[in-house]
């Protein structure tokens, strides 16, 4: 079995119920995609691979952005997603962020992705233009969607950034699900139900490396919402910002972010205390940059599938550019399992032997353009081993 040949797969399985012509060509884009063209209209036409000439070959996929049974078809998509990827897990961690999706500010991405030990898996996405972004209504229904297509049984752990206030918080509960959110200033905190308030500065001074919890807190003093707040402070790692003649950059907007940096986390849950839940929100918290870096292995040129060249401005065509890189980016995830699973992931890898420094995405991209072969074993092995790491974590740090 050849690495494209899973492309066929995997597409079927998500869309078993696509018409067969729109089923081929949406297989002959994402093809397209994991050969190395860009994430826009002509450069996934070149790369599709007929005997076609290139002009009716961009007319292709031209054509796939702009058909109405694709777009209407997209939910159904993602909910086969889900079911694959959250049908053997009951607590899975998902992270949920906004990114632009152009310069101009015209359009923005709402994902919600599992977190897995490497990159993350999207489950569900929706494109957004700025009369609908960071709207209440608009996290409540896309709450309300991706509770309808999880399997039932499933009872998700939301991580979410400091962007994301009290309502969002009580929206989750209300749905029987758990968060785990960054709390930064200007919020006030009390430790005694209410008596006394003060600004989460006065927690900064006391954080630490080592996690503290502090049970039965509550933020907003206006309207109080109970949870469980740890307090962590990680090692300074020496980063600074450069210049191109690697002086430190020392502009306003540089030293904002510096200071940001600077702070301690500050983390609200409403996880069931427990003697580890210090140690376990600390470690859920981290895998929230998975979904950042998923955003680049989406846009990034240089890293990813090239999205950041895409200059469309149509709604309708940017959703199903994005299912297209978001197929491509999971065909690739699991082929770069394939190649850890198998240990044959180190042969991509110059600098060491004892750690793994690529990620899925990078490694499943080099798999294809290597035309890596693997057997129906190391596949279903590869399946069996997914299992585990979703697993590991949500069960990370208890």
């Amino acid at each position: 079995m050849n690495a494209l040949s899973i492309v066929n797969k995997v597409v079927t399985l998500v869309s078993y119920n696509m018409h067969k012509t729109r089923l081929n060509a949406v297989t002959a884009c994402v093809k397209s995609l994991l050969n190395g063209s860009a994430a826009t209209v002509t450069s996934i036409g070149r790369g599709i691979n007929t005997k076609a000439f290139e002009k009716h070959r961009i007319k292709r996929a031209d054509r796939l952005l702009s058909n109405p049974h694709l777009l209407s078809e997209t939910p159904l998509i993602y909910a086969s997603i889900c079911q694959l990827f959250c049908g053997n897990t009951t607590r899975p961690v998902i992270s949920i962020d906004w990114s632009d999706l152009d310069d101009r500010k015209a359009h923005f991405l709402l994902r919600a992705a599992i977190s897995l030990k490497g990159r993350p898996i999207t489950l569900y996405q929706e494109v957004h233009c700025n009369k609908t972004k960071e709207k209440p209504a608009t996290h409540k229904a896309f709450l309300k969607t991706l509770q309808a297509i999880l399997p039932s049984y499933c009872r998700p752990i939301i991580v979410t950034d400091a962007g994301y206030k009290s309502p969002w918080f009580r929206e989750v509960r209300a749905l029987g699900w758990d968060i785990v959110g960054r709390i930064r200033k200007p919020h006030l905190y009390s430790l005694d139900r209410g008596n006394t308030w003060q600004c989460i500065r006065n927690l900064y001074a006391k954080a630490t490396c080592r996690p503290k919890r502090f049970d039965n807190s509550q933020i907003v003093r206006s309207n109080p919402f109970t949870c469980t707040l740890v307090l962590f402070k990680q090692k300074s790692k020496g980063r600074h910002a450069s210049n191109p003649d690697g002086t430190r950059k020392a502009s306003k907007r540089s030293k904002v972010h510096a200071q940001g940096a600077k702070d301690p986390w500050l983390l609200a849950t409403s996880l069931a205390p427990h003697r580890s839940l210090s140690k376990q929100v600390v470690a859920i918290y981290r895998q929230r940059m998975q979904i950042e870096e998923g955003f680049r292995d989406m846009k990034s040129t240089k890293f990813g599938l090239g999205y950041e060249q895409n200059k469309s401005v149509k709604k309708q065509r940017l959703i199903i550019l994005i299912l297209l890189t978001t197929l491509a980016s999971l065909v690739a995830i699991l082929l770069g399992m394939v190649l850890v699973s198998s240990n044959r992931h180190r042969r991509f890898q110059a600098n060491t032997e004892t750690r793994s420094v690529l990620s899925f995405h990078y490694l499943g991209l080099r798999a294809v353009a290597c035309r890596i072969r693997f057997t129906m074993r190391q596949w279903k092995a590869a399946l069996k081993w997914y299992s585990s790491i979703v697993d590991v974590a949500w069960a990370e740090g208890t």
